[in-house]
């Protein structure tokens, strides 16, 4: 059970928001659980309402996250394309080409564990502003408050760049990797 409670702690809130309406409708429901919670007729329909509402609002800010995301990488694909197009007209670009990145360096988790994702987004980018978004990255310490690091190389350059966001507060956390200026 504990390990369960931990686990809800490090969910995003509207996750959360959708399994509290999921669990009030079903208390709405049912009405009686177990004989722990025994709601009379006007707690069951206060129940069914508040978890219509939580589970409307969860779903709401779930789909804004998805939004989101999707404009920050339509937005990531636009900046390729001008970057291509300036690459055309002969101005100078350096690209990002990301070595590693990790999600929980600071609970000894193996390095490199976000690398691919990372990669998936910001390379070939001249600058990238990465969300860090838990749900999308494997939980390498599930009872731990992880850190994120990346190290990165401009073009075809041998200097590795490198930042990191300390312990992450699982909303809108994000990494800068930039190769302006290199």
């Amino acid at each position: 059970m504990r390990e369960v409670l931990i686990r809800l702690v490090d969910v995003p809130l509207a996750r959360i928001l959708v399994l509290a309406g999921f669990i009030f409708i079903l208390v709405g429901i049912l009405g009686k659980i177990e004989g722990k919670i025994e709601p009379g007729p006007a707690g069951r329909i206060s129940a069914a309402i508040i978890g219509a509402l939580l589970l409307v609002v969860g779903v709401f800010m779930q789909y804004e996250e998805l939004r989101y995301a999707e404009l920050h990488e339509l937005n990531a694909k636009a900046q390729l394309e001008q970057t291509g197009k300036q690459s055309a007209a002969a101005v100078p670009v350096t690209l990002v080409k990301v070595v590693s990145a990790t999600w929980g360096r600071n609970c000894n988790a193996k390095a490199g564990n976000a690398t691919a994702k990372l990669a998936d987004i910001c390379d070939g980018a001249s600058s990238c502003d990465f969300l860090v978004d838990p749900t999308g990255l494997e939980d390498p310490a599930p009872n731990c408050s992880k850190d994120f690091s990346a190290e990165w190389r401009c073009g075809d350059g041998s200097a590795v760049l490198s930042a990191t966001l300390p312990v992450l507060s699982g909303k809108d956390d994000r990494l800068k990797l930039s190769c302006a200026g290199q």
